[in-house]
C-alpha cells in the first residue's frame, strides 16, 4: 500500500520493520516536526541554564513565558532547518533523477543558508552550510552509519567489569 521503503529499527533485543514514506510532503512534515520537537527540548534546556526572570510573589508566569519563548525560537529554527533540508533534498532528487550523496550535500548547503538567514549573519550561514553539507555527505557515504562495525565492539579490548556500589 505504501510508496515508501521499509527500515529496520532495533531496540531492546527486537527488530521491528518501520515504513518510511518517500513522498516530499511526508518527508518535509516529518523533518519539520522532528526539528520542532528537538529544538523545543534544546530550548528548554538552554532556558534552564540561562538567565530567567525571577519569580516574584509566587507568580511563575514571567519565567514560564521566557522559557516558552526560548523553546519556540529553538523549535522554529530546528524545524526550519529540517524542513529546508527535506524540501531541497526532495526537489534536487526529482530534478536530477538520482538518489545519491550529492542531493544531501546540496540540501545541507540550503539548510545552512537557512540558518544564516535566520541569524542574519552571512559567516554563520556559510559555516553552517559547509558543516551540514559535510555531515550529510559523511552520513550518505557511510551508508547511514557514522560508526563502523569494528570500531567500538571489535573484541580487541577486553571487557572491563563494573561492580555496583554496596
Amino acid at each position: 500500500m505504501s510508496n515508501g521503503h521499509t527500515v529496520t529499527v532495533q531496540g531492546l533485543g527486537e527488530r521491528l520493520p518501520v515504513e518510511r514514506p518517500e513522498d516530499c510532503v511526508s518527508r518535509t512534515l516529518s523533518a519539520s516536526g522532528a526539528g520542532l520537537v528537538a529544538g523545543g527540548i534544546m530550548g528548554a534546556v538552554t532556558a534552564n541554564w540561562g538567565k530567567v526572570p525571577p519569580v516574584l510573589a509566587d507568580r511563575p508566569w514571567p519565567a514560564l513565558k521566557h522559557t516558552g519563548a526560548i523553546m519556540g525560537a529553538y523549535g522554529t529554527t530546528f524545524a526550519l532547518v529540517g524542513g529546508t533540508f527535506a524540501v531541497v533534498d526532495c526537489l534536487v532528487e526529482d530534478f536530477r533523477g538520482k538518489k545519491d550523496a550529492w542531493n544531501g550535500v546540496i540540501a545541507g548547503l540550503a539548510a545552512g543558508a537557512a540558518i544564516g538567514m535566520r541569524v542574519g549573519r552571512v559567516p554563520v550561514g556559510v559555516g553552517a552550510a559547509v558543516a551540514l553539507a559535510a555531515t550529510s555527505a559523511a552520513v550518505d557515504v557511510s551508508g547511514g552509519h557514522l560508526v563502523g562495525n569494528g570500531f567500538v565492539n571489535d573484541g580487541a579490548t577486553p571487557h572491563r567489569p563494573v561492580y555496583p556500589y554496596k
